[in-house]
């Protein structure tokens, strides 16, 4: 009891500190202004980066590729598993490069890669081995500009409020961007076809996505290091994180839970459609789920920014977990939208926060090396919980059993966030 009463007293603790108000810096600083158009420029990116402009609209294009090609549509659909496999690898490289030659030149290449190669999906032939190369072109690619090393550019110019900034750019950023590109690449799909549609969101990505990075995107001015050259910032290096329990108690934790949902997200519906309800009622949910996630990723990035430690995101992991067992059990569309916000409030704990506590735990000197290990890992669970989900239904005629397995999942991501201790990089004062 004596323990349990401690860490309960921890979390009463971090939400009075929650409510403390925190210092605004002035935004009269030229400094300043310039980091907000990190800010900007970095939700901009998020909304034009691979899951928005791939991902998020592929479902749209599928049904057509399969009927030009004359290809089962599981085939066509393996290109997505593809492209976050591919994602997931590179993005150890993605965070290295980032740390060795600046955020900023490794986000522009990334943008123009990631342009040029969407546009070269307009010219994938009826050849299963280049169509699924051409995704892995992309998802490579896409490693650089995507949330991960967003993150890590918002960490370099703020402490304070760096919480709040990572939620906002990555939140609010896919969430726009998986709203409005999917609309886009529709109308572009009835105008020009599939092929068109891939060269339509390339250019978006060029023409707006790229010229606004080169303009707002920044590294940080920062004090040099022994030799007089390379910058220094706090932190450790990759092999030290890797070496420390901490790291792989949230590698344990927030990827996973982060890649359950998120594969749970684009089975929202079926699961819905099989118990009988209708798909007007699935897409509520389903909405329900997205903009709740939005919202909440700034909300939680705000919490922690206040907080010493991460135990109050215990409380968020388990409300997603709770929301994945009303989404089982309820009977009426009115629970089960509130199953949707329960998850969404899951999901919005876990991607941008994981970012924000890999910079305090391990600071800024490797942030884009340790933080691309932790992505990767959580792309390759997204990947391989959307096949096993969808195993479990081939061999169960139901998503039952799979979506009951990531409940156990989703409390450990909160007996985790109990078990790390205070941050060691920038924390808030006792």
């Amino acid at each position: 009891m004596g323990a349990a009463a401690h860490v309960w007293s921890d979390i009463v603790d971090e939400v009075l500190i929650m409510m403390a108000s925190v210092p605004i810096v002035p935004a009269s600083s030229p400094t300043n202004w310039r980091a907000y158009g990190v800010v900007f420029a970095s939700t901009i990116g998020n909304m034009l980066s691979v899951t928005p402009a791939v991902t998020a609209v592929f479902g749209i294009f599928l049904i057509a590729i399969a009927g030009e090609f004359g290809w089962p549509r599981a085939e066509v659909g393996g290109a997505l598993a593809v492209l976050s496999l591919s994602t997931a690898f590179a993005s150890p490289i993605a965070g290295r490069l980032a740390d060795r030659f600046g955020t900023r030149r490794t986000l522009l290449a990334g943008s123009l890669g990631l342009g040029v190669t969407i546009m070269a999906l307009a010219l994938a032939p009826n050849q299963p081995v280049i169509f699924y190369a051409q995704f892995a072109l992309v998802g490579v690619v896409g490693a650089l500009p995507n949330g991960m090393v967003f993150a890590k550019l918002i960490a370099e110019w703020f402490d304070e409020r760096r919480g709040l900034w990572i939620g906002i750019a990555g939140g609010i950023g896919n969430g726009i961007g998986a709203t409005i590109l999917p609309i886009i690449a529709g109308l572009l799909f009835e105008w020009v076809g599939w092929r068109g549609a891939f060269v339509g969101i390339g250019l978006l990505i060029l023409v707006i996505g790229l010229p606004i990075l080169f303009l707002f995107v920044h590294d940080p001015i920062v004090r040099s290091g022994a030799d007089g050259v390379e910058p220094q910032y706090e932190g450790v290096e990759l092999r030290t994180a890797l070496g420390s329990p901490t790291f792989w108690l949230i590698a344990s934790a927030m990827p996973v839970g982060a890649g359950s949902l998120i594969a749970l997200f684009s089975t929202v519906i079926p699961v819905l459609t099989d118990r009988g309800f209708s798909l007007d009622s699935a897409t509520i949910v389903l909405i329900a789920f997205a903009l709740t996630a939005s919202a909440w990723e700034p909300s939680v990035g705000a919490i922690l920014d206040r907080t010493r430690r991460p135990h109050i995101l215990a409380a968020f992991h388990w409300i997603g977990a709770g929301g994945l067992i009303v989404l089982l059990t309820a009977t009426t569309l009115p629970l089960l939208v509130v199953a949707g916000m329960m998850l969404g409030i899951g999901l919005g704990a876990e991607t941008s926060a994981m970012s924000f506590l890999l910079s305090r735990y391990f600071g800024r000197r490797a942030l884009g090396a340790i933080s691309g290990w932790a992505f990767g890992l959580l792309l390759g669970i997204t990947a391989l919980t959307t096949v096993l989900l969808n195993l479990v239904y081939d061999h169960t005629t139901s998503y039952l059993l799979g979506i009951e397995a990531m409940v156990p999942l989703l409390a450990w991501n909160g007996l985790v966030m109990l078990l790390l201790g205070r941050y060691r990089y920038g924390a808030v004062p006792a």
